[in-house]
C-alpha cells in the first residue's frame, strides 16, 4: 500500500512535463502571405491530397521568434484555436529568447527548434531521430544530457517544458569504512563519468561501492533488484548504513509502489513502470546488472534521462551475448576483480573443490536410455547435419510449438535428466557428506524440488523452494545465521538475489550448465573464515551430466554469426 506521502510525491512526478502539443489542419489553397507566415510559427507533417488538408504542428520557438501576439494573428487567420497553456510557453519563451525547446512526449523528449545547423548535429550523431508521423525531431532520455552538453557546446540557449531536478533532501553518511579494492573500484566508477559496471565476486562488499555513490552524489536514486528478497535487504542496508529515514526509502514491487527520493525496484516493475517517472532519478544503480541487458529491462533505462549510473555483478557475462550492451544503458566495465585475488589477500576463504562421481541402478540406466533414445532419434530424423548437442537442443525448442514429436522428445529428455540428477545414490551420498561435516554449516543445492523434499524428509532438513513462504524463508536463514539450524537445502531458490548467510561447505546434487549459477553457488561458501571452504558436486556417470558439469566450470561467451 503506498502511504500518501508516497502517492503525493508519484502524482508530483507524473505531472512534470504535461505536454505541450498544438497539432492543426490548414484547408489549401491559401493566399502565398498566409502560407509562409503558417510555416513562420510551424512545422508541416504531411498533405493529405483527397482532402486538399496541410497537417501542422506548432513549433513554439518559431512561434516565440516572430511573438506572441503575431503567431496568434497566424493562427486566428488559418481558424486556429490556441489553448492558454501553449500561449503561456509561448510568451515564457519570447520574453527568455531561447533556440531549443525541450518537451516530454513520454517515452520520447521532443526537441524544438529553428535552427536548422542544430537539427543536422544532433542526427549526425545519432542523437535524435526524425518521427514522421507526429513531424517531431525525438530523441530518448537516456541521451538527454548526451543532447544537452551539445547544445551548450554550440552555444544554443534552452529551456526544458518540464522539471529537471535531481537533488535529494536527505544528508547520507555511510557507516562502514572501504576496503581498499572498495575504494579503487568507486575511483574507477568515478573517473569513468561516474558510468559503468563493477565486477566483484559474491560475498566481495559490492553493495557497498554502491552506497558510497548514493552518499557522495546525494542524488534522487534508483536501485533495480531481480527479487523481493533483494528489494528488502536495499532498504535494512540504506536505513542502516547510510543513515537515511525510512520515510525517504520506497519498495517498489511485491504489491507495493511507493516512489521516493531513494526508491528500490524490482526489473519486473521497472519494465512497466519506469516510463511514469522519466525524468526524477539522477542515479541508478543496477545489482546483479547481468539482468538489466535483457530486452524489456534495457528499455525501461533507456527510458529515463539519470545521467549517473552504476551496474553491479559477479557475473557480468551472458551466454548469448547481451552484455554488449552494457556499455548502452549502464557504461562500460570500469573495475573487475576475481575471487583469487581477493582469496589471497584474505577477504575471502580459501576453498578446495571435489567431484563424487555415482552410477545409476541397473532400472534407472535402462529408462534413462529409453528415454535419451526418443530424444536422440527424434533430432537424427529432424536435424540429421547438426551434431552439436546445444544446437540440436535448440532447435527442438523452436520446433516443440508447433510439433507434437518435438514435443514428445522434449519431456523425454526432461524425464532423463531428472533420473540423471536425482538419483538414489545421490541421497546416500548426500547422507555420507552430513556426517563426514557434521559440525559445519552446509547447503545443498539441487535442480529439481523433488530431490530436495525427499532429502528435508528423510534427514529432517528445513528447505527452500520457490513456494516457500516469505516468512518461513526468513526465520530458516535466520536460524541458519544463528547457528540453530546446521543444513538448509534448496532448490535454485538460493542461487541468487539472496542475502544467504555464511556456510563453510555446499553440496551440489545437480545444476544446469550455467558458469552464472556456479559462480553464485560458490560465493555462498566464501565469506571470510579461519579454514578451508568445499564445493562438493555429485555427478552421476553415463549420463549427460558429467558434460553440463563441465560447462559450468568454464564460462562459453556467445559469439554472433
Amino acid at each position: 500500500m503506498v502511504n500518501a506521502k508516497s502517492y503525493k510525491l508519484v502524482f508530483e512526478v507524473l505531472l512534470i512535463g504535461v505536454i505541450m502539443v498544438l497539432v492543426f489542419r490548414v484547408k489549401l489553397p491559401l493566399p502565398s502571405s498566409l502560407y509562409r507566415d503558417v510555416n513562420l510559427v510551424a512545422d508541416p507533417i504531411g498533405f493529405d491530397e483527397s482532402s486538399s488538408l496541410w497537417l501542422y504542428r506548432l513549433n513554439p520557438v518559431k512561434a516565440a521568434r516572430v511573438g506572441l501576439q503575431k503567431a496568434l494573428s497566424i493562427l486566428d487567420g488559418v481558424g486556429v484555436y490556441v489553448p492558454d497553456d501553449v500561449k503561456n510557453a509561448i510568451a515564457s519563451l519570447e520574453n527568455s529568447d531561447v533556440d531549443v525547446y525541450f518537451v516530454l512526449e513520454t517515452p520520447d523528449i521532443v526537441v524544438y527548434t529553428d535552427s536548422k545547423s542544430l537539427l543536422h548535429g544532433l542526427r549526425e550523431r545519432n542523437l535524435a531521430v526524425f518521427d514522421r508521423g507526429s513531424g517531431t525531431l525525438r530523441i530518448r532520455p537516456i541521451d538527454f544530457h548526451k543532447v544537452l552538453e551539445f547544445v551548450e557546446a554550440g552555444g544554443f540557449r534552452y529551456r526544458l517544458g518540464f522539471e529537471l531536478n535531481y537533488k535529494a533532501s536527505f544528508d547520507a553518511k555511510l557507516g562502514v569504512s572501504l576496503r581498499d579494492y572498495q575504494r579503487e573500484a568507486y575511483s574507477s566508477w568515478a573517473r569513468g563519468g561516474k558510468r559503468g559496471v563493477v565486477v566483484l565476486p559474491v560475498a566481495a562488499g559490492k553493495t557497498v561501492v554502491a552506497l558510497k555513490a548514493i552518499e557522495e552524489l546525494a542524488v534522487k536514486t534508483l536501485v533495480l533488484v531481480p527479487t523481493i528478497d533483494l528489494m528488502h535487504q536495499w532498504f535494512e542496508n540504506i536505513v542502516k548504513l547510510l543513515s537515511i529515514p525510512p520515510s525517504k526509502v520506497g519498495l517498489f514491487g511485491g504489491g507495493k509502489r511507493e516512489v521516493n527520493e531513494v526508491t528500490i525496484m524490482t526489473y519486473d516493475s521497472a519494465s512497466t513502470n519506469l516510463e511514469n517517472t522519466p525524468t526524477f532519478f539522477g542515479l541508478v544503480i543496477a545489482d546483479e546488472c547481468h539482468h538489466a541487458v535483457s530486452p524489456s529491462y534495457r528499455k525501461a533505462l533507456e527510458n529515463i534521462t539519470a545521467p549517473y549510473r552504476l551496474g553491479l555483478t559477479a557475473t557480468p557475462y551472458r551466454s548469448d551475448g547481451l552484455h554488449k550492451y552494457y556499455e548502452k544503458v549502464l557504461g562500460p566495465i570500469v573495475f573487475s576483480l576475481g575471487s583469487s585475488v581477493l582469496q589471497s589477500r584474505g577477504y575471502l576463504a580459501r576453498h578446495r573443490e571435489e567431484r563424487i562421481y555415482v552410477a545409476l541402478s541397473e532400472e534407472e540406466y535402462r529408462e534413462y536410455r529409453r528415454l535419451m533414445k526418443i530424444y536422440l532419434d527424434f533430432c537424427k530424423k529432424a536435424f540429421p547435419n547438426i551434431k552439436n548437442p546445444k544446437e540440436r537442443f535448440r532447435r527442438v525448442l523452436e520446433l516443440a510449438s508447433k510439433s507434437q514429436e518435438a514435443r514428445e522428445a522434449l519431456r523425454a529428455k526432461h524425464r532423463a535428466r531428472k533420473i540423471a540428477l536425482s538419483s538414489e545414490a545421490k541421497i546416500r551420498v548426500v547422507e555420507e557428506l552430513l556426517n563426514k561435516y557434521g559440525s559445519e554449516k552446509v547447503l545443498i543445492f539441487s535442480r529439481y524440488t523433488d530431490i530436495v523434499r525427499e532429502i528435508s524428509r528423510r534427514f529432517l532438513i528445513p528447505r527452500i523452494l520457490h513456494d516457500t513462504p516469505e516468512d518461513e524463508r526468513k526465520e530458516c536463514l535466520k536460524l541458519f545465521r544463528e547457528g540453530k539450524v546446521r543444513v538448509l537445502a534448496t532448490a535454485m531458490a538460493l542461487d541468487e538475489g539472496v542475502d544467504v548467510p555464511d556456510a563453510s561447505v555446499a553440496i551440489v546434487i545437480s545444476g544446469t550448465g550455467s558458469h552464472r549459477e556456479y559462480v553464485q553457488r560458490l560465493g555462498r561458501i566464501l565469506r571470510p573464515k579461519d579454514r578451508e571452504a568445499v564445493l562438493i558436486e555429485i555427478i552421476t556417470k553415463r549420463t549427460e551430466e558429467p558434460s553440463l558439469a563441465r560447462r559450468r566450470r568454464r564460462f562459453e561467451l556467445f559469439e554472433e554469426g
